[in-house]
């Protein structure tokens, strides 16, 4: 190991120490060659807050998935696109030609890229978190709060519209879809939306919510939950190593393993900013963030995504690094905060 990565290792170690999450998981690579890998701490510590658990989870390993949380939304993003392009179309279609919600809205004119760019006048969140299995409920009342093209504003809302409409286009179920285009392409075998309970003993636990206790082996997002657990803006469950094969076709312009993964139109919308009504200190493609604060200590040109749950990929572009940190740092409660600091203290030392 190079004696830079000593260093990545003691800040690791010394988070986990901290009760940032009570597991992680992170992989570098350099030029598609594996540069660092490290796994610390178990899956589960706490069966609630100040109680430690009755039955401790396994050790961190490599075969480890995290609740990916809104790191499925560039993934969601990429599947989307790539239907979009089997059919010869493109970002620019009107979402009213997929979705009968939109055919007559009050406010017209929303297409696939203001969904994926969050500039489609969604509000961020939808509070109604009562279980609403197929989407029902949201599908009558979600609606934009304003005109598209105005704001950009970070939106899981929209990305639950752009699932339903992933399933509209190919007339097929989300996870199908996904699974469809970008997870057996890239070969990402381990991620997948709604695990087998037979699977929690190598899941990282999350968070306990009231009314649903300690929340392992089960998406924790809320909306994504009360919606049936596989929907646009979360729910994905995946391992380090299967993120950095997403990571690395987003830095290649498509390919994993040298051979096409994704089609190119669908890599270059996945890395070309788009056009934002203000700035908001960083870059927006279809699907990730660029350049935002965290990952700048990787390289002067990033891609990539953060999970509230404690997830988090960043790449380069046409450039030489790739890197996941996958922390469940909501375990067992969100109050634990420096999983921001955390982040960029990785991607500094990982770009030395």
């Amino acid at each position: 190991m190079a004696p830079r990565f000593h260093a990545l290792t003691a800040i690791l170690d010394d988070a986990m120490a901290a009760g940032v999450g009570s597991g992680a998981s992170v992989l570098l690579a350099i030029d598609g060659a594996p540069a660092f890998e490290h796994h610390i701490g178990v899956t589960r510590r706490w069966d609630a807050p100040a109680t430690p658990s009755a039955e401790p989870g396994a050790p961190v390993e490599a075969h480890t998935r995290f609740d990916l949380a809104s790191v499925t939304k560039p993934i969601v993003a990429a599947a989307l696109l790539a239907e979009l392009d089997a059919r010869g179309l493109d970002a620019a279609l009107p979402l009213a030609e997929l979705l009968p919600e939109f055919a007559s809205a009050a406010r017209p004119g929303i297409t696939v890229a203001h969904l994926l760019s969050h500039t489609a006048g969604f509000a961020p969140e939808w509070l109604d978190r009562a279980p609403d299995p197929g989407g029902s409920r949201f599908r009558a009342g979600a609606r934009p709060e304003g005109p598209p093209g105005v704001h950009h504003r970070y939106s899981c809302v929209g990305y639950i519209w752009a699932g339903f409409a992933a399933e509209a286009l190919a007339g097929d179920s989300l996870e199908a879809v996904v699974r469809r285009r970008v997870l057996e392409p890239l070969g990402m075998r381990d991620t997948g939306f709604r695990p087998q309970p037979s699977e929690r003993v190598r899941i990282a636990a999350t968070e306990w919510q009231p009314g649903r206790g300690l929340v392992h082996g089960e998406v924790h997002d809320e909306t994504s939950a009360a919606l049936g657990g596989a929907t646009g803006n979360a729910g994905l469950f995946g391992t380090a190593a299967d993120l950095l094969r997403f990571a690395e076709a987003i830095r290649t312009g498509g390919e994993v393993d040298g051979r096409p993964a994704l089609a190119p139109a669908v890599a270059s919308a996945l890395t070309t900013p788009v056009s934002l009504p203000h700035d908001p200190g960083f870059g927006q493609a279809l699907g990730p963030r660029l350049d935002e604060g965290w990952m700048r200590g990787l390289a002067a040109s990033t891609a990539g995504h953060t999970g509230f749950t404690g997830t988090a990929f960043t790449t380069e572009p046409g450039g030489r690094r790739s890197l996941v940190l996958l922390v469940n740092r909501v375990h067992p409660s969100r109050e634990v905060d420096a999983i921001h600091t955390l982040r960029a203290r990785v991607a500094e030392e990982a770009g030395r």
